[in-house]
């Protein structure tokens, strides 16, 4: 529906209109407030009539910086709502990208905006903060035997990094990617074997008499073709499953599935079933991770991990 003049927009918006009665909610953080200008519970009048308005959001403990939300109100339909929602996004992005200061979106679906009914009341709300820790004593006696372990290579070391970190990013997309990206300096690829390469040479060979093929166009898929010499990162874990869960059938099946979307959504932006819950794969995968560093290490976990 085509946009009626700014002023008359704003003023079905104010009066809380039903025909404007759609917004969308989008979470962001930053490490300062003065990076966004400190603009903090601010209305901003855009372009289009419609109302966005920035205020604090609550931030968890284990969180650093500031976290905003901004809500952008005034849109007939749900559908323009989350189309002006994805606009916001990738303008929030592209500023802190061109100001050059870190931004985090921070969201539980698939995609960063949320909408909602202005004109339905939520009702009540509340919230609270829950944790569960060790004991001092167990966290010493802990770090104490962690010590006395041998270091192991580096790939290992990059490994638990990335699965350490992920569990501090802010949204599920993130967590999963990091989670699932952990298992790629574990899969060191073996070579193929004398066979493979003789063919992926013969194959290159001809590839390069072909005189028909643009010289940067035949280089760049010689270099391809040899890649085929060694194991793909997937035939990697696959075979790397067989050592770690050797009693264990479903672990590669559960593995290869997280790997498959990962890759959807490194490649597509989000997954092709949205039905999935990307903080329950996250878990899954997380469960694999630790029994894998439990074997590398012939370390014993005090917290259990389940098959």
């Amino acid at each position: 529906m085509p946009c009626k003049p700014p002023p008359i927009e704003r003023q079905l918006i104010l009066s809380q209109d039903q025909r404007r009665k759609y917004g969308v909610r989008l979470i962001f953080q930053v490490q300062r407030a003065a990076y966004i200008g400190d603009l903090e519970n601010v209305t901003l009048l855009l372009a289009d009539g419609t109302l966005a308005r920035i205020r604090p959001a609550r931030l968890l403990e284990w969180e650093g910086g500031k976290r905003y939300e901004m809500e952008i109100v005034g849109f007939p339909t749900a559908r323009e709502a989350e189309g002006a929602g994805m606009q916001m996004a990738q303008a929030l992005l592209l500023s802190a990208i061109s100001l050059d200061f870190g931004l985090r979106l921070s969201y539980d679906s698939h995609e960063p905006p949320a909408v909602f009914d202005r004109t339905v009341s939520t009702g009540m709300a509340m919230s609270a903060e829950g944790y569960s820790s060790w004991p001092q004593k167990v966290v010493l006696d802990e770090l104490e035997r962690a010590i006395a372990t041998p270091v192991r290579d580096r790939r290992l070391l990059l490994s638990m990094e990335l699965f350490g970190a992920s569990a501090l990013e802010s949204n599920d997309r993130a967590r999963f990617v990091m989670a699932v990206s952990a298992l790629e300096p574990l899969a060191e690829q073996q070579a193929m074997g004398a066979d493979v390469s003789r063919s992926v040479d013969a194959l290159c060979a001809q590839f390069d008499a072909d005189p028909s093929i643009p010289a940067g166009m035949r280089q760049s898929v010689r270099g391809r073709l040899l890649q085929l010499k060694r194991e793909s990162v997937r035939q990697a874990l696959k075979r790397l499953c067989e050592t770690w869960f050797p009693s264990d059938s479903t672990a590669w099946i559960n593995i290869d599935r997280a790997y498959g979307l990962r890759s959807e959504l490194l490649h597509e932006g989000r997954p092709n079933d949205l039905d999935v819950l990307l903080h329950e794969e996250t878990r899954s995968i997380a469960k694999y991770l630790r029994r894998i560093y439990q074997y590398e290490y012939g370390y014993s976990l005090r917290a259990p991990t389940t098959p």
